[in-house]
């Protein structure tokens, strides 16, 4: 799906498997806010990741570039007045109106390492999120980029690298939005609004496939790579295609 649609899926902190990033913390249910692109910048394979996410170890491991996505501008006070506090183009994978949408809108902190980074492994990640969120002074939420980007120290064996987007729910009546929808925007933050989506799908750049390498599971069936072949000869021919080093080493 991600070579035929071109798109990258972005999931909810909520709907991942570690529970502890949808926790409520002073009153915010900040798991459902955060949508994540979840990779590893390690070029070994392991065999717990293939064993979790490769479908019994008969899946693939893709590697794209570091940087898979489009490169739009979004420019200051574009038709949007919540775009005031921003005085230079942003350079990001969304344009203005892919962010503004129906129920949502996707803050555009595309700069900087607002929107990939490193994830953090800490002993105590309750106390960590406890201290990141706080409703004073209007703050909700500290360092906003390093938030969906801490975990437990128990899930160090993944070295998990993401991509992620800042989600605020638009309020049910958007009556005076030309003046106040980024403090209505807020408020629902801060009240628990629902955005109304699970997961944001992200566009690749159309180049991407170019530099794609596909590396099979340690226990790929023949018919499964017939199927991946087939897949690359129709949306990426010029993409490669490994073998796992595990090959052969890991019983059936």
């Amino acid at each position: 799906m991600i070579l035929s649609s071109k798109t990258l899926r972005f999931s909810r902190l909520d709907k991942l498997d570690d529970v502890l990033e949808a926790q409520k913390h002073n009153g915010i249910e900040f798991g459902k806010y955060f949508f994540a692109s979840c990779w590893t910048q390690q070029p070994e394979e392991s065999i717990p990741q293939w064993r979790m996410y490769g479908n019994k170890m008969r899946g693939v491991r893709i590697e794209l570039p570091k940087y898979p996505f489009r490169k739009i501008a979004i420019e200051p006070k574009q038709h949007r007045p919540w775009l005031e506090t921003f005085e230079q183009s942003i350079i990001g994978p969304l344009s203005i109106d892919e962010c503004d949408n129906e129920t949502y809108f996707i803050q555009p902190n595309f700069f900087g390492d607002f929107f990939d980074g490193p994830v953090e492994y800490v002993p105590d990640v309750k106390t960590r999120y406890s201290n990141a969120i706080k409703l004073e002074d209007n703050t909700i939420i500290k360092e906003p980029n390093k938030l969906p980007r801490l975990k437990s120290e128990h899930w160090s064996f993944q070295s998990e690298y993401r991509f992620h987007l800042w989600v605020l729910p638009k309020p049910n009546d958007q009556s005076d939005k030309h003046q106040n929808l980024g403090i209505q925007m807020i408020n629902g933050f801060k009240n628990n609004i629902d955005p109304g989506i699970d997961f944001i799908d992200v566009p690749l750049d159309s180049c991407v496939f170019n530099n794609l390498v596909i590396r099979t599971g340690p226990l790929c069936t023949p018919g499964g790579r017939t199927c991946i072949e087939a897949l690359i000869a129709k949306y990426a021919p010029n993409a490669e295609i490994e073998n796992s080093h595990f090959e052969n080493s890991i019983r059936k």
